[in-house]
């Protein structure tokens, strides 16, 4: 009888213990997401280190953050640019030649990153990568941090150890001065590989490895003078090495020439289409006040709104660039409400100076007032509209500012605003020749204001065309006749490698210069007649609005600015100027 209870009683319990998940639910100590063929597992230290276990499937491989000559790289970045993640480590890949020809960074079975962030609680973060077997599959994972769990000391410290076991080692090697190049003491070793961690940094994606008994030497040659190689991996049969390179050195010359170049940029800036509208209005100005006399109050007043516009936006991108965001010249006309608000006080100003709105009547010394006002204003606003413009010089000055340390920026952004101000500041303090030039001022000035007005409503419709743009059109690559493909940098470089002509237009609706350019060079016959004769296939990039991939690929030509035009011919290419002329294109040998 007490075997059959005891029986009975076990059968009646396994219910309960079917469902005993249920009622004491297992504890968690990581979050995971899976597509078809790679999953993605997160374990927190409850502080600020988070490791990422990539598992892939057999006969599946992702990519390392340089793919090599094909794939793409797996990037993972925070949702929120408040809270930005930082990868501190990742697994080494595996060297493969594929069809013997071609190298890839890759990872097969499994692959660890570690990663950093100041508020695990309050962040999402999302891995994107390409999967591969015979063909390739774009994924993304998206996770919020706030439901990972804490996981236990014990399995965080075996994840620890396991993704360790797989990182390279870390080391840090200074960069000659006036040389690209590192030298290294390593183990001994039977063989090295040489990797950049970046790809389109170094020139070829090759370096050249010198070695003697004690020190390895390495040197390779930058794509461009503003985008300087930060990693390198080097690989040995036994051990990894993870090269953090630094520049601790500072080339006085070469930075002067870059201010220089700014200064030059922020001149010529003046003469650029989207500058017009805001600037006739301090023509305008400069037409009222025509009495012979110096105005250093003034010009230095709109010095001043210069200066805190081109400071004010210097301290945004060094912001965002410091939390790993990828941003560049012009970078607020890409917000649409950033946009309308321009065009709200652009016809505003519209209507005052068609005096459908009148300035109230006020005493003679709140009118100084104002005017005082009115040329900080001016050199304000003269910037915010001037910055979707890159003008000559100013490409590879900025360019290179944001490859440099803080103060550098600065520095470049300081120099840009002086060349800016410099001409209407130069005829605030020196009036004699407009004074020789222009009638006293009377009647016909109200004529004068009106056709001023015309740029300022034209910039009005224009602001209008690209907040439309923003919110409601499609973009029509094919608008002016030609087969235009949406820009890929992948695409890019297969076409390049395989010995074709390309041309890559960075463009955005918001870039006056940009659409100037289009409509009077790009939708040219003579530009037409060299697409065709030369066979060169056409890529696109229209920034109008956000794009971090376009931000990037303009980053590895070393420019933070557009319009910026590239040509590929024999595998190599060349960055063309602002307003460049088809004819001079070289299609003859390699730049």
């Amino acid at each position: 009888m007490k075997r059959l209870l005891l029986i009975f009683i076990f059968l009646l319990s396994l219910p309960i213990i079917g469902n005993a998940e249920d009622i004491y639910p297992k504890v968690r100590h990581s979050v995971s997401k899976s597509t078809d063929n790679t999953s993605i597992e997160l374990f927190s230290d409850g502080q600020k280190e988070i490791i990422a276990k990539f598992a892939i499937n057999e006969g599946w491989h992702i990519y390392w953050s340089n793919p090599g000559e094909i794939g793409k790289p797996t990037i993972i970045k925070s949702v929120s640019s408040e809270n930005p993640i930082k990868v501190i480590n990742q697994s080494v890949p595996q060297i493969e030649k594929t069809y013997e020809i071609m190298d890839e960074y890759i990872y097969k079975n499994t692959a660890y990153f570690s990663l950093e962030v100041q508020n695990p609680e309050d962040v999402g973060i999302s891995f994107t990568f390409v999967e591969c077997e015979d063909y390739c599959k774009p994924e993304k994972l998206m996770f919020k941090l706030d439901e990972l769990p804490q996981t236990s000391e014990k399995i965080c410290k075996n994840i620890k150890r396991e993704a360790q076991d797989t990182f390279p080692k870390n080391i840090v090697s200074t960069v000659k001065k006036g040389t690209t190049a590192i030298s290294v003491e390593l183990p001994k070793h039977e063989s090295i590989t040489v990797i950049p961690a970046e790809r389109e940094v170094v020139s070829g994606e090759n370096m050249t490895v010198n070695e003697s008994s004690k020190k390895t030497e390495i040197s390779w040659q930058n794509i461009s003078e503003q985008k300087r190689l930060k990693h390198a991996l080097i690989v040995t049969p036994d051990t990894a090495f993870d090269v953090e390179l630094k520049y601790d050195y500072f080339d006085l010359l070469y930075f002067i020439r870059i201010v220089l170049l700014a200064f030059l940029g922020g001149l010529i800036l003046n003469a650029m289409p989207c500058v017009f509208p805001i600037l006739s209005l301090k023509v305008f100005g400069l037409m009222k006040k025509n009495s012979g006399k110096s105005n250093y109050k003034e010009a230095a007043l709109y010095c001043l709104g210069v200066l805190s516009a081109f400071w004010g936006l210097a301290l945004i991108l060094v912001f965002l660039k410091n939390r790993g965001e990828a941003v560049g010249w012009g970078f607020q006309l890409q917000s649409p409400y950033f946009v309308g608000a321009m065009l709200v006080i652009f016809f505003v100003l519209f209507l005052f100076m068609t005096e459908v709105i009148k300035f109230p009547d006020l005493s003679s010394k709140k009118i100084y007032e104002l005017s005082a006002l009115n040329e900080f204003l001016t050199g304000f606003f003269a910037v915010l509209i001037a910055s979707p413009c890159t003008g000559p010089f100013m490409g590879a000055a900025i360019g290179y500012a944001f490859m440099q340390s803080d103060a550098e920026v600065f520095a470049v952004f300081t120099a840009l605003s002086l060349g800016y101000a410099f001409p209407f500041a130069l005829a605030e303090v020196s009036p004699k020749f407009l004074h020789r030039i222009l009638p006293k001022p009377g009647k016909w000035m109200v004529k004068i204001k009106q056709i001023l007005a015309i740029p300022v409503l034209l910039t009005c419709m224009w602001l209008a065309g690209v907040l439309v743009s923003q919110i409601y059109l499609p973009i029509d690559l094919n608008k002016n006749g030609l087969n235009w493909q949406k820009f890929d940098a992948v695409q890019v470089k297969e076409a390049a490698d395989a010995g074709e002509n390309v041309f890559v237009d960075f463009t955005a609706q918001w870039c006056l210069t940009c659409m100037f350019n289009e409509k009077t060079i790009l939708s040219s016959a003579k530009f037409k007649k060299f697409v065709k004769d030369n066979n060169v296939v056409l890529f696109k990039a229209d920034m109008t609005e956000d794009n971090d991939d376009y931000d990037k690929a303009l980053s590895s030509y070393g420019r933070d600015g557009i319009p910026l035009y590239v040509y590929y011919h024999n595998g190599s290419y060349q960055i063309l100027p602002v307003f460049f002329n088809v004819d001079k294109i070289d299609i003859s040998e390699n730049k």
